[in-house]
């Protein structure tokens, strides 16, 4: 299962002695989140384009099917 932008946002760390600065964390995950949100959001917008040209691409082909038996 891919992980979400969500799940980097609730992800939670155990504290331990000497260990990481929770804030730097923290931001750091807040950061991770909004790229990969971005990038998925991105991701599908190139999916809708592909198929919307393909489509368009199929169209093209019709005509030329057309043109060429018209010849």
């Amino acid at each position: 299962m891919p992980i979400t932008p969500l799940d980097i946002q609730e992800k939670e760390f155990e504290r331990s002695f000497r260990g990481y600065d929770m804030e730097d964390v923290d931001d750091f995950l807040d950061e991770i989140a909004g790229d990969l949100e971005k990038l998925l959001r991105e991701n599908e917008e190139l999916k809708e384009e592909i198929n919307r040209l393909l489509e368009k691409n199929k169209n093209y082909q019709k005509m030329e099917e057309t043109l060429h038996s018209a010849i």
